[in-house]
């Protein structure tokens, strides 16, 4: 007896067609974000920042301001909700920490979204400002990011993030020393003649995350240092009458130079402080490797029959990257019936293979093979991968990765092309696997025979 099966699927109308900036709202207030809207609502560049594969490290792991990205997809309905408040968020953030989202839809970014392991939508992760050595890849450095789990609030978002900033500025202090604190005379002998010396006199009790924020934007650039109100000695010296006070000393001259400007606020303190800062230059320097070249693969329009050990290797497991995807279809030879109905499978098969080939070419290989699911080897594949005893049945493999993804839609070529698309996205939910791939027992009885006297 046959089982029709039967496909659920949700609707959802062009999520093919929305852009990044369509979602992020312009003004506070919440508007109506359709997707047919003939005015699609554009984002401020000046707040964030587009985060892509290829400018991921420069603008992630190899700077020293601290990093809230925000990892989504132009589809997700919990993402379009958390725009307005992500925007708000990032408005008074800027200058402190950078604020910046990465598009998982995008198929160009999908390496970035699987290494952080992103299953769903949105996912905001905080990257320090420090980044350490990468011993399993040396010359590199990477960071470990904090998830942000809190409520999806502006003022959340805000509190997490200002947390996170860390602080290079030198205590100084002549009346109440302390083991992190400097006296005047040492801090501006520090790296004379090397740095300029920065003196934030101010009447707050804490260091505040503006001033975190530039001893991170100037560090090993500048030296920054900070006296407080209750050090008379000091705020006599250097004449001070009001808080706060800023005042650079150059390294050459010694000469202290106020700073006037009408405003504290991180854009006019950065001109100022660029006035006797070190040229910038990249924290972490990278040893280029040279990426090993991948040969392009040929087009085959066909579907590869596994029926063996070393095909299924050759064709699937020993490639460096790439997709599998594993068909398991029954076929009588002595029955005209069963004959045709693989013939007509294989086809469905072509066709959606030959349409992804048009649509995505060599971005990413998608290797179409096809079991006979009443062999003994395509039945161990099922029963290992714990897959519906339903034919015909699909699913999705990758060896690199070692997780796949099983297809419980109809077998149509609609409902096959939809679904790989999805996988190629993203947006299908992965399962582990952490055995041989095999289509027979031979490794299992070689493991019994080492155990026999």
């Amino acid at each position: 007896m046959r089982f029709r099966r039967t496909r659920i699927s949700r609707r959802i109308k062009s999520i093919e067609n929305i852009k990044w900036e369509d979602y992020y709202i312009s003004s506070h207030k919440i508007k109506d974000l359709s997707y047919n809207d003939k005015k699609p609502l554009k984002l401020n560049m000046s707040l964030f920042t587009l985060v892509t594969e290829k400018n991921f490290r420069d603008e992630v792991l190899l700077t020293e301001q601290v990093v809230l990205l925000e990892f989504f997809a132009p589809w997700c309905g919990h993402c379009k909700n958390l725009a307005p408040e992500y925007k708000k968020a990032a408005e008074n953030l800027k200058g402190l920490v950078k604020v910046a989202a990465i598009d998982c839809d995008d198929t160009s970014n999908r390496n970035v979204c699987s290494t952080y392991e992103i299953k769903g939508f949105p996912t905001i992760k905080l990257f320090p400002s420090q980044a350490v050595p990468d011993k399993k890849n040396p010359g590199s450095f990477f960071k470990r990011p904090k998830d942000y789990n809190g409520e999806r609030t502006a003022k959340a978002i805000i509190d997490f993030a200002l947390s996170e900033i860390p602080s290079f500025v030198q205590p100084i202090s002549d009346k109440y020393p302390t083991k992190k604190s400097l006296t005047i005379e040492e801090f501006l002998s520090k790296d004379n003649k090397t740095l300029s010396k920065i003196l934030l006199f101010t009447n707050k009790e804490k260091t505040t995350y503006l001033y975190k924020a530039l001893s991170v934007e100037f560090h090993n650039r500048l030296l920054l240092g900070e006296v407080r109100q209750k050090e008379s000695q000091i705020i006599e010296r250097f004449n001070i009458t009001k808080f706060p006070t800023l005042i650079a000393v150059d390294k050459q001259t010694d000469e202290p130079t106020k700073y006037t400007g009408e405003k504290f606020n991180y854009e006019n303190l950065v001109k100022f402080l660029n006035k006797f800062a070190l040229p910038k230059t990249k924290p972490y320097t990278e040893e280029k490797k040279k990426e090993p070249e991948i040969e392009l693969e040929p087009y085959n329009p066909e579907i590869i029959n596994a029926t063996s050990q070393t095909t299924l290797d050759k064709e699937c497991l020993s490639k460096p990257t790439g997709l599998c995807v594993f068909t398991f279809l029954p076929l009588e030879i002595e029955f005209e019936e069963s004959v045709k109905e693989h013939e007509s499978n294989i086809q469905i098969l072509k066709e959606v293979k030959e349409k992804l080939y048009k649509e995505y070419g060599n971005s990413i290989y998608l290797r179409f093979l096809w079991f006979n699911s009443l062999d003994s080897g395509s039945k161990k594949l099922v029963k290992d991968f714990k897959l519906a005893d339903v034919f015909p049945a699909l699913m999705v493999l990758n060896p690199n990765r070692k997780v796949y993804k099983p297809y419980l839609g109809p077998f149509d070529e609609e409902g096959i092309e939809k679904f790989l698309k999805d996988v190629v996205k993203g947006r299908v939910k992965s399962f582990e696997y952490k055995f041989n791939v095999t289509l027979n027992d031979d490794d299992k009885k070689k493991e019994h025979k080492k155990d026999e006297l």
